[in-house]
């Protein structure tokens, strides 16, 4: 059985997850690996056969989405021509995590294509929602990434077709400590953004991850430092509390070690406005923005520092297990596969 792989690399959290399904799929497929959007920062560990362009959010410096630059810093011609050209039909099945290339590619050539994101389990029955109604950005949704099976992944599981975070194995085996500060990572606000609010906590040590830094650099008690694994799991493991982004990856990686979140969703991003309706339920502290407007949230934070305990199920190889399993179904009811297009 011949498998393509295809990932989305925008952020970090579909290369961090890949790097731990890898292991299992070997066992299952004979499989090739393709990325769309950015050159990841995470290694994979594994051959990518193709890198392709893609489609990539652009952020403004606000802790937004920036939808004009996003629009036009995309090639659309070069994205319509891609899912043209890929040669999906060489393959049994594509597992496909988020990524719309592999995804029309298979939706146009009748090629099964099974996914595996955050994004499927928003589709699902149960999954706690905002009050305002998302109902055209759940549609785009669909349309973003078109699949025939969906694996969804969340904090909680709602429905039989929703699995645990998949946690890193460079996680699992990390000591936690208390004592080393706060670490940061905002990718959609800049440092200046960050710092207005860092600097009016000068007892506090704050440690910031940002894309846009070549080396670390201190400015008082805050210490900024380019995306590095190592270096990130490290602070991560001994720090006192995170704030971050609702991305599935961060937060989930940081309810594993039983670290205090704060959680400022990214504006207009769908799937963090969701993440963040349930990470609030569950006892996370949410704010809308990060500015110096919720100082006194902040602070109030820092000094009552709370730890929401949750254990997830190691989930990979089962959910590798299952997408076997659902292929052998489909391939021996021709009417099913029919139906699925």
């Amino acid at each position: 059985m011949k498998v393509l792989y295809a990932i989305q690399s925008t952020g970090n959290g579909h290369i961090s997850r890949a790097k731990e399904l890898i292991p299992f799929m070997s066992r299952r497929f004979q499989f090739d690996v393709i990325i769309s959007g950015p050159k990841p920062k995470l290694d994979l560990g594994y051959p990518i056969k193709k890198n392709l362009k893609g489609l990539t959010l652009f952020y403004n410096k606000k802790g937004g989405i920036d939808w004009i630059k996003t629009l036009f810093k995309n090639n659309l011609l070069l994205f319509f021509r891609d899912i043209i050209n890929l040669r999906v039909k060489d393959y049994d099945l594509v597992i496909n995590d988020f990524e719309p290339i592999s995804a029309w590619s298979c939706k146009l050539k009748r090629v099964p294509c099974f996914g595996i994101s955050n994004q499927l389990s928003l589709l699902k029955k149960g999954i706690p929602k905002p009050k305002k109604k998302f109902k055209s950005t759940i549609r785009f949704l669909k349309l973003f990434a078109p699949i025939n099976i969906g694996y969804g992944l969340h904090y909680q599981k709602f429905s039989k077709k929703i699995y645990h975070p998949i946690i890193r194995s460079k996680v699992k085996k990390l000591i936690t400590s208390k004592g080393m500060g706060i670490v940061v990572y905002l990718p959609a606000y800049d440092e200046k953004s960050i710092l207005e609010i860092t600097n009016k906590f000068p007892h506090q040590q704050w440690h910031i991850f940002s894309r846009n830094i070549s080396q670390k650099k201190t400015i008082g008690s805050s210490h900024l430092y380019p995306i590095h694994e190592n270096v990130f799991l490290e602070l991560l493991s001994g720090a006192d509390g995170v704030i971050t982004n609702a991305g599935f990856t961060t937060t989930s990686e940081s309810l594993f070690l039983n670290k205090p979140l704060l959680v400022i969703p990214m504006k207009g991003h769908i799937e963090q406005i969701y993440n963040a309706v349930s990470l609030d339920r569950m006892g996370v502290k949410v704010l809308k923005i990060f500015s110096l407007k919720q100082l006194d949230e902040i602070n109030f934070w820092l000094n009552n520092p709370k730890s929401i305990k949750i254990n997830f199920e190691n989930d990979s190889g089962k959910l590798i297990d299952q997408i076997a399993i659902d292929f052998i179904k489909m391939k021996l009811n021709q009417d099913l596969l029919a139906k699925a297009f």
